[in-house]
């Protein structure tokens, strides 16, 4: 089975770098309206630990909620360096080509649907322990 081609490799790229951007700005517009000035203010007038203390646990949860945006960011990331170096649409771990439909749907994802299938079925073994 032959890789994907020059072109549909660039389509790809562009869709990555989009969504990466897209991500960005909510992750921007997210921390703008969730802290926004008033962060800078109340860091600026804590005054004892418990003022401190309180603008930490604002700061600590808002970057909580942008846990699944942070793991895009960085799935689309590797997406770009598995480009890059001539790997992608591979599966990092079978070392198989992942199937064109999945690649389409997904095109941040380094295992292709068995090994991706395998990986969760470990997991939910390992949290059940």
């Amino acid at each position: 089975m032959a890789g994907p081609n020059a072109e549909k490799l660039a389509e790809v790229k562009e869709r990555l770098l989009e969504r990466k951007r897209r991500l960005w700005q909510e992750v921007r517009e997210q921390l703008k309206s969730n802290i926004g000035d008033g962060y800078q203010e109340m860091l600026s007038t804590a005054r004892d630990e418990e003022d401190q203390a309180t603008v930490s646990l604002l700061a600590e949860t808002q970057l909580t909620l942008l846990g699944p945006k942070r793991q895009e960011l960085e799935a689309i990331e590797e997406a770009l360096l598995r480009l890059e170096n001539g790997t992608y649409g591979l599966c990092e771990s079978c070392g198989q080509p992942i199937e064109p439909r999945r690649l389409e749907v997904m095109p941040e994802t380094p295992f292709c649907r068995a090994c991706m299938s395998l990986k969760e079925k470990l997991a939910k073994a390992a949290a059940v322990r």
